[in-house]
């Protein structure tokens, strides 16, 4: 069914619209500098001075204007001074507006060592954000990181640097903040002592075993592309590729629907952006169905301008389909294409781009490289290293090593044996502390 000219026209105005302003690096990096200047006015308040501050971490991004930010920040991560973070609670409301912060459990969380005698620390896994947030409003904290080490994900690039400063002075452990994008390896040394990077994200956790590759003969998916159906995830771009593009390709699009937008919206995006496939859009698909349909993939794609680190591109290159990311984006796992998992596309070119992409995919070898520097078992052990150095360097003994984690979905245990051996640990946690780590369960919205 055809959509009507004006609707049509209207429709690709508002696609190509969204997050104009948003994307833009100069405008972020005007309005950080002005909230920063800002944020230095003493006769506001401290609160507003803050709250400020939080924001120009997120904006700006020069290192001329990161090391100004810096100055700014460190006094307020003293431990002197931290209190006043969580006393006014700064950096609370989105958390209570979108993410339920009145709840106490922590969901998407795993703890992957027990306490031992002599001072040696747990490690207690806990993301994303709004669960440090939850830790930090509904228990003990400090008395909490007297027994364990946190090492937190990140969801996005740049991350909420709330999280970090309400985490400020608690300890004399920081929090050990896994990254999004390579970038933020040196973007979360704003927060100093406060927060250590660990240079690992979320992407860099996949369990091969559950990648079954079909050989690339039988795929029968010539596109696939795995991406929630929020704005961002710039479905559009695909859809204008699509009309200068074969009819006869086979596209498939899965993903979660948002409030505003499902897949009756995303079909007539595409006949609003005149693309002739016949596209197969799977809403809410589970992560088996969506592991079978990357490994049924000649290419997949993922054409956001800015996101966190992606897992789905890592997850496609365990399934040996190669990748293509856009060359000016901001997303975490850009960082894996490479000659030998796919390529980097440009917005203006991107139909003749995808169908070279297309001609050359079984030219890569996208599994082998992942199975060489990205394996949830590579990340435990590095992990694993940097927190024994660091409890080592502390004085502090380190017995015993973390469970390994991957992610499926959600932070899993690699062995079921783990999840039993630390279950009664898990249990203490509860009694002791009155943390309890609720298993996420999916519901389709």
């Amino acid at each position: 069914m055809r959509v009507p000219l004006l609707k049509a026209m209207s429709m690709r105005a508002r696609a190509r619209a969204h997050g104009v302003l948003n994307e833009s690096r100069l405008l972020s990096e005007v309005v950080g500098r002005a909230v920063l200047l800002r944020a230095g006015f003493r006769s506001r308040s401290d609160a507003r001075r803050l709250n400020d501050t939080l924001i120009a971490c997120r904006r700006l991004a020069s290192p001329s204007s990161r090391q100004r930010l810096k100055r700014a920040v460190a006094p307020w991560v003293e431990p002197q001074r931290a209190e006043e973070w969580r006393q006014a609670r700064i950096g609370w409301d989105r958390y209570y507006r979108e993410f339920d912060l009145a709840k106490p459990e922590l969901h998407t969380s795993l703890l992957l060592k027990a306490p031992g005698p002599g001072g040696e620390k747990g490690v207690l896994y806990v993301s994303f954000e709004y669960n440090i947030m939850r830790l930090i409003a509904h228990h003990d904290a400090r008395r909490l990181l007297e027994e364990y080490l946190v090492v937190a994900a990140s969801s996005w690039s740049p991350t909420d640097y709330g999280v970090f400063a309400n985490y400020a002075g608690l300890s004399d452990d920081p929090l050990f903040a896994g990254i999004s994008n390579p970038a933020d390896m040196e973007s979360y040394r704003v927060m100093g002592p406060a927060v250590e990077p660990v240079p690992l994200m979320a992407s860099d956790w996949i369990d091969p075993r559950f990648y079954t590759p079909k050989p690339r003969a039988e795929r029968e998916i010539d596109i696939l592309m795995v991406a929630n159906f929020t704005r961002f995830k710039r479905h559009w771009l695909l859809f204008r590729a699509l009309k200068h593009m074969r009819p006869d390709l086979r596209v498939t699009l899965i993903g979660i629907p948002s409030p505003d937008r499902s897949a009756d919206t995303l079909r007539a995006e595409a006949r609003a952006f005149g693309a002739p496939q016949d596209l197969e859009i799977l809403s809410n698909a589970n992560i088996d169905v969506v592991t079978a349909n990357q490994c049924n993939a000649r290419t997949s794609i993922i054409l956001s301008k800015r996101e966190g680190s992606c897992v789905a591109t890592a997850e496609c290159l365990f399934a040996n389909t190669p990748m293509g990311l856009m060359r000016d984006a901001h997303v975490g796992s850009k960082a894996y294409i490479n000659e030998r998992t796919g390529v980097l596309l440009s917005e203006r070119n991107l139909a003749r781009e995808l169908s070279a992409f297309l001609e050359a995919s079984d030219t890569f070898q996208p599994r082998a490289w992942a199975m060489e520097h990205i394996t949830c078992h590579r990340s435990s052990e590095r992990l694993n290293a940097q927190l024994r150095d660091h409890s080592l360097g502390r004085g502090r003994p380190w017995t015993r090593d973390i469970a390994p984690l991957c992610w499926r979905y959600v932070p899993s245990y690699v062995s079921a044996d783990d999840e039993r051996r630390l279950a009664p640990a898990l249990e203490d946690l509860a009694q002791r502390h009155g943390v309890r780590l609720k298993k996420w369960v999916y519901r389709p919205h």
